[in-house]
C-alpha cells in the first residue's frame, strides 16, 4: 500500500468518519487480547491514517508520527538524582516497537526480583516514559507479556507495575476477572520458587506443614500419576484430606491456576478421594486399606499361632498349630471393612432418594416408594423369622432414609443437629422396650419410617415427579 488510508481500503481523500468506521471493522477481528502484535500494527496504521486525514483537512496531527529513536535504559538511581521532566522530553517522538519491547522486558525482569521500591525508582528514571503516549504503550506491552508468559512476580510488584502505568483502574479496560487470575498465577509461580517456599508455607497456613514437607508435596504433584504411588501415599486416612487441603489453599480454590507441571490426574485423584460421594479414588483407597489390614491381621495371627507350636516342638511333643488367632484377628479387620462397604452402598442410595422433587431422577416411582417397600420387606421378614433380627436390615435403612428425606425438605431450623436427632430417636427403642416390657422394635421402626414419609408426601403432593409425568 502507498498510504495508510489505502491500507484500510479507503481512498486517499477519505475523511475521519470513514476511517473510524474502517478501524472499528478491523477491531472486530483483531483484538489486543487475542492478537497483540496484529493489534499493535493496526493501531499504528490507524494513527498514521488519522494524521493523514487531519493534514489533508488543514489540521496538524495530534502527536508526531512514530519514528525510530534510540533508547537507553538508565541505571537505578536514588530519588534525589531523578532528573526533572523537560519540555523537550514531553514532545519527543514516539518510541519504536523495539524500544517499547526492550523497556517492557526490563520492567518485568525487575518486577520478578521482588523489590517493588526498586522497580518504581527505576521506572521513574527512564526519560522514554516521560511521554504519556510512550508510557501507555509500554504499560500495555508489559500486560501483554505478563498474560503470555505468566512470569513469577509477587503481589506488591504487580501492584507497583500496574499502578505506575495507570492500569489498575477501571478506565484501563482490562478485564478484572482475567487480571485477578493472572495475579494469582504470577503470585503462585513466585511462591513456588525454592527461595520463597517459606512465604508459601505461611500463606497455606497448615501448621503441621514445614518447608521440607511442602517441597516434598510439590515434587510429588509434578510426578506422573501411578496407582502404586497414590495408594501408598494415601494409606493413612488423613493423607488424602491433607493433600486436597494443601491443593485448595495453594491455588485458593482455583485449580485451573495450578502450574502446568502439576500432573492433572494426580490432582483429580486427591480431590475425588475427599468428596462426599462414591468415587473411584475413594473406593481404591478404601479397598487398599482393607486388604492391607487383612494381610497384617493374617500375618500377626499366624505368628501368634506358630509360637506355641515351636515351643511344643522343642520339648519333643508333636507340633500342632491352632489357627484361632488368625481367624479372630482377620474377623476384627474384616468387620470395619464390611461396615465401610455398606456405607459406600448407602451413599448413592441416599443421594438418589434425597433429591428435591423438582430434580429429575431415574425410576421416579421407585424413588417415591422406596421407604414403603423396605418397610414391607422388613415386616415380611419378621413374620417369616420371628426370632431373627434379619428384619432390621431393611427397616433401619427405611427409617433413616425417611427421616433424612423429611429433614432435608422441611424448614426444621437449626435448633438441633439432624444426625443427633435421628440417632436419638433410634435410642428410644431400648427405652420403650424397658417400659412396656415387650418387643416394640417392629412397630416402632414402622411408625418411625412411615410417619415422616407420609408427612413429606403430603407436603410435596403438588410437585411430585410422578404427577408431572402423568400430566405430560
Amino acid at each position: 500500500m502507498s498510504s495508510p488510508l489505502e491500507w484500510f481500503g479507503l481512498s486517499g481523500d477519505a475523511d475521519e468518519r470513514a476511517l473510524k468506521r474502517a478501524y472499528a471493522q478491523r477491531l472486530r477481528t483483531t483484538r489486543p487480547d487475542e492478537d497483540p502484535e496484529g493489534f499493535q500494527q493496526l493501531h499504528a496504521m490507524y494513527q498514521r491514517a488519522l494524521a493523514q486525514c487531519r493534514s489533508q483537512g488543514g489540521q496538524m496531527p495530534a502527536f508526531p508520527l512514530e519514528q525510530d529513536v534510540p533508547v537507553t535504559l538508565q541505571p537505578i538511581t536514588s530519588q534525589e538524582d531523578e532528573p526533572a521532566t523537560t519540555q523537550n522530553a514531553l514532545i519527543e517522538p514516539l518510541l519504536s516497537q523495539e524500544a517499547v519491547d526492550a523497556i517492557a522486558q526490563e520492567t518485568i525482569s525487575l518486577a520478578m526480583k521482588g523489590d517493588a521500591n526498586a522497580l518504581l525508582a527505576w521506572l521513574r528514571t527512564q526519560p522514554a516514559l516521560w511521554s504519556l503516549q510512550a508510557k501507555a504503550r509500554t504499560g500495555w506491552r508489559c500486560v501483554e507479556r505478563m498474560f503470555q508468559e505468566v512470569p513469577p512476580m509477587p503481589v506488591d510488584c504487580q501492584e507497583a507495575l500496574l499502578g505506575f502505568f495507570d492500569l489498575d483502574r477501571v478506565q484501563s479496560r482490562i478485564d478484572a476477572a482475567s487480571l485477578a487470575r493472572l495475579s494469582r498465577r504470577m503470585q503462585l509461580a513466585w511462591e513456588m520458587q525454592r527461595a520463597h517456599h517459606e512465604t508459601l508455607r505461611r500463606r497455606v497456613g497448615i501448621e503441621t506443614f514445614t518447608v521440607p514437607k511442602i517441597r516434598s508435596l510439590l515434587g510429588e504433584f509434578t510426578r506422573p500419576f501411578s496407582w502404586p504411588s497414590v495408594l501408598m501415599a494415601g494409606f493413612m486416612p488423613s493423607a488424602a484430606h491433607r493433600r486436597a487441603q494443601f491443593l485448595t489453599r495453594l491455588c485458593q480454590g482455583q485449580f485451573n491456576d495450578l502450574p502446568a507441571s502439576f500432573d492433572r490426574r494426580r490432582i483429580q485423584f486427591w480431590l475425588d478421594a475427599t468428596q462426599g460421594g462414591v468415587t473411584r479414588a475413594r473406593l481404591a483407597l478404601g479397598v487398599a486399606r482393607w486388604l492391607t489390614a487383612l494381610f497384617v491381621a493374617a500375618i500377626v495371627g499366624l505368628l501368634i499361632a506358630i509360637a506355641p507350636a515351636n515351643g511344643n516342638d522343642l520339648s519333643g511333643q508333636a507340633a500342632s498349630v491352632d489357627l484361632t488367632p488368625v481367624y479372630v484377628l482377620m474377623g476384627v479387620a474384616l468387620a470395619p471393612g464390611l461396615l465401610w462397604a455398606m456405607w459406600m452402598l448407602y451413599l448413592p442410595l441416599d443421594a438418589w432418594h434425597g433429591h428435591p422433587e423438582h430434580v429429575p431422577v431415574r425410576w421416579p416411582w421407585l424413588n417415591l416408594l422406596t421407604v414403603p417397600l423396605l418397610c414391607a420387606a422388613g415386616a415380611a421378614l419378621k413374620l417369616w423369622q420371628p426370632d431373627n433380627l434379619v428384619f432390621l436390615l431393611p427397616l433401619v435403612p427405611a427409617a433413616w432414609l425417611a427421616l433424612r428425606r423429611f429433614w432435608r425438605r422441611s424448614a426444621t431450623g437449626d435448633w438441633v443437629s439432624p444426625n443427633v436427632f435421628r440417632v436419638g430417636i433410634f435410642l428410644l427403642v431400648p427405652v420403650l422396650h424397658a417400659v412396656v416390657q415387650q418387643d416394640v422394635t417392629l412397630p416402632f421402626l414402622l411408625v418411625l419410617a412411615m410417619v415422616p414419609w407420609c408427612w413429606d408426601l403430603w407436603r410435596q403432593r403438588a410437585v411430585l415427579r410422578v404427577a408431572d409425568r402423568r400430566a405430560a
